[in-house]
């Protein structure tokens, strides 16, 4: 990389190119764009974004921007030269302010991207039955968003084999972006209520089971590089040492261009939003000690199954490997004598599916759903245990989904102590990427970070 080009705080839009919604007129609009931000999280099902456009060829009027138009984004950042290529779709123009004085406008185009875009348009009411949820959300996104190549087993980027048999979908509509699914067990019979796709997908991996993650945090969303479909166990198997990102925390580092490392991995602040320290919250919300009461109106009979922490929970930590109660915020003494059957929260569950040993009949096949209210909300609870704000600048390579290692000293305000702090450093799953450069030139990165406790996973720098 020529030392002329490394610039950590920088990035910038190579290209820009805008086309009215019937194709008739494109213009490269690169030279009015002002500021940008990209945003990318594993809660939302689209990337969304913006530009600012300084305006002084009449372009807002001349064009006319219309709130309709396509635009094709080409963007680089200066620390890796990590370059990202967009289809999106314009859904909204506001803030817009008149400079009397330079005879110039100012205005924000807001985008999404444009598979999710034309998806939007439309409303599903459809029936399936006996398919597994995989396969429902595929035939969906091959129906709304986009039409799906040859099913493949290898990463298209690594070449290895997924993890958890997932496999990708090549979308033939956007040269290079694919659409990764993680196979589920449950076949079921349902009907997809008058939803738009989005909601739709939503819909289906909230009710997705697979024993072999037994999470059950199935979700749906869209980086500029891939659509998912996946466990956040398949995010964190897949995260081989070698590609996990490597950053830590200093409120200052050194400037010397023979380090660049310690410019573009550095964490310049840090919020802790959440160290596990809410034993109020463990005990309501059910993450500890839950049960779940079937209403089965055929059989006239009620079963309740009480499902605990230590007991049942199966989940993998942050190192991939199975949890270790170890790591937990609370001591083994604590969580026997405070979370109980007693206080467990209570779900009510209206059985219409088979299980094992009953009678084969007009009911649906075994849709999991005690498992899968127990597991989903234990889980999402311990995995937003440990949860940090950081800011940094530059890294326009970090998407949703990825895992960072993180590098933090100790808290405790002692000078000289560089000691690791055992419970905030290790992994962290990304849960949340939002990108800015302002008018000066400079990129800035928002990361929301989650981790599994207090669980280190790998810890070696």
């Amino acid at each position: 990389m020529p030392d002329t080009q490394f610039n950590p705080g920088s990035a910038d839009v190579i290209e820009a190119i805008m086309t009215s919604h019937d194709g008739t007129k494109s213009q490269n609009i690169t030279g009015q764009i002002s500021e940008f931000s990209l945003s990318q999280s594993m809660n939302s099902a689209s990337y969304n974004g913006s530009l600012t456009l300084l305006d002084s060829v009449s372009l807002f009027e001349g064009f006319p921007i219309r709130g309709e138009e396509t635009i094709e984004l080409k963007i680089q950042g200066h620390d890796l030269n990590t370059e990202v290529k967009i289809k999106t779709h314009v859904y909204s123009v506001d803030n817009i302010t008149v400079d009397e004085s330079s005879n110039k406008l100012l205005f924000k185009i807001n985008f999404v991207s444009n598979l999710t875009y034309k998806a939007s348009k439309r409303r599903i009411i459809k029936s399936f039955q006996r398919k597994s949820m995989d396969h429902i959300a595929r035939l969906l996104f091959n129906t709304y968003f986009g039409p799906l190549g040859e099913k493949k087993y290898l990463d298209p980027v690594t070449n290895r084999r997924l993890e958890y048999d997932a496999y990708v979908m090549p979308i033939t509509e956007e040269d290079g972006k694919n659409f990764i699914l993680q196979p589920t067990a449950n076949m079921t019979n349902c009907t997809i209520p008058n939803y738009v796709p989005v909601q739709a997908m939503q819909f289906l991996s909230n009710q997705c089971f697979q024993p072999e993650t037994p999470s059950c945090s199935f979700k749906f969303f869209e980086t500029v590089d891939n659509f998912y479909f996946c466990s956040d166990e398949y995010f964190i198997k897949t995260a081989q040492r070698k590609e996990i990102i490597d950053l830590f925390y200093a409120p200052a580092s050194s400037m010397d261009p023979r380090k660049p490392l310690d410019q573009i991995n550095r964490i310049e602040e840090l919020t802790i939003i959440n160290k596990g320290l809410n034993t109020g919250h463990d005990i309501f919300s059910g993450a500890y000690k839950n049960k779940t009461t079937e209403v089965d109106l055929i059989r006239r009979k009620l079963v309740t199954k009480v499902w605990g922490y230590d007991k049942d929970a199966k989940y993998i930590d942050m190192s991939g490997s199975p949890r270790n109660l170890g790591d937990d915020t609370h001591t083994a003494k604590f969580r026997e004598d405070t979370f109980t059957d007693e206080n467990a929260k209570d779900f009510l569950v209206f059985k219409d599916y088979q299980q094992n040993g009953d009678i084969p009949s007009s009911l649906h096949t075994d849709r999991f759903m005690p498992q899968i209210i127990a597991n989903r909300l234990s889980y999402k609870h311990h995995l937003s245990k440990t949860t940090l704000a950081a800011k940094m600048k530059g890294r326009l390579d970090i998407r949703p989904g990825m895992i960072v290692n993180l590098d933090i000293t100790n808290l405790d305000g002692v000078a000289n102590n560089a000691e690791r702090n055992q419970t905030m450093s290790g992994k962290y799953l990304v849960e949340t990427v939002n990108h800015n450069r302002d008018g000066s030139g400079t990129l800035h990165c928002g990361l929301r970070l989650q981790k599994f406790g207090w669980s280190k996973g790998e810890v070696d720098v």
